[in-house]
């Protein structure tokens, strides 16, 4: 699985699978000062997730450890969206194969606590995130 970022400039970054040890959310070469337009996300069900027009992006990773054992296992990814009045957080949860849409205020976007790793978006857009063909 790897995600897509579109930057104003026009640059194209596309992940390394978000699998790995590192995802690439914000090691990724150049664009560090240009705002990002959309990124997008192929998922294995066939369709692509696609965040476009807000202020600020976010992606993490949900991983746990067992206990005794030092493998830590992928539970889900976050993508996240923030305009001035509310943050959209995609879950795609690895261990129910299920794709959640979460609207909170910025601050509690995950499990009512805040996030770090926030990009710079584009200010004035008009915000749209969904599941498209």
């Amino acid at each position: 699985m790897k995600y897509k970022i579109k930057f104003s400039d026009g640059i194209v970054y596309e992940s390394p699978d978000i699998r790995s040890k590192d995802p690439g959310w914000a090691t990724e070469n150049g664009a560090k000062l240009v705002g990002i337009e959309q990124i997008s996300i192929s998922l294995p069900i066939g369709k692509t997730l696609v965040l476009r027009g807000f202020e600020k992006y976010n992606f993490f990773v949900e991983a746990s450890q067992s206990f005794g054992k030092n493998n830590a296992r992928i539970e889900a990814f976050f993508f996240c969206g923030c305009t001035k009045d509310y943050v959209i957080c995609w879950e795609i949860n690895l261990k129910t194969k299920r794709i959640l849409k979460r609207i909170s205020k910025e601050g509690q976007e995950y499990n009512g606590t805040a996030t770090r790793g926030w990009r710079m978006g584009l200010i004035g857009e008009k915000a749209k995130s969904g599941l498209v063909d």
